[in-house]
């Protein structure tokens, strides 16, 4: 199946990760900090939440290009790893 659109269609604002695993204790409730998806990529700004069930819910300021199903996230508050997981 081929999809054809535009380069925007691309962008996601959302990303939902599993298989978490944090440095730190897990911020609870909803916190600010910056996301990296890609090892070249540059932190984007966000807000994350981890859910019961132990999925992480992001969703970026500015909308990111490159999120891909089987890559990882990397949480981080300012140059601190606070944990990571995989982009379902």
């Amino acid at each position: 199946r081929v999809i054809i659109g535009s380069h925007d269609d691309l962008a996601r604002r959302q990303l939902q990760a599993d298989r978490l695993n944090w440095l730190v204790d897990p911020p609870e409730g909803q916190f600010e900090c910056l996301v990296q998806i890609r090892y070249n990529s540059s932190p984007q700004a966000a807000h994350a939440e981890q859910d019961p069930d132990g999925k992480l819910h992001v969703t970026f300021v500015e909308p990111c290009f490159g999120v891909a199903p089987g890559q990882a996230v990397v949480l981080y508050d300012e140059d601190r790893v606070l944990g990571g997981g995989w982009i379902l």
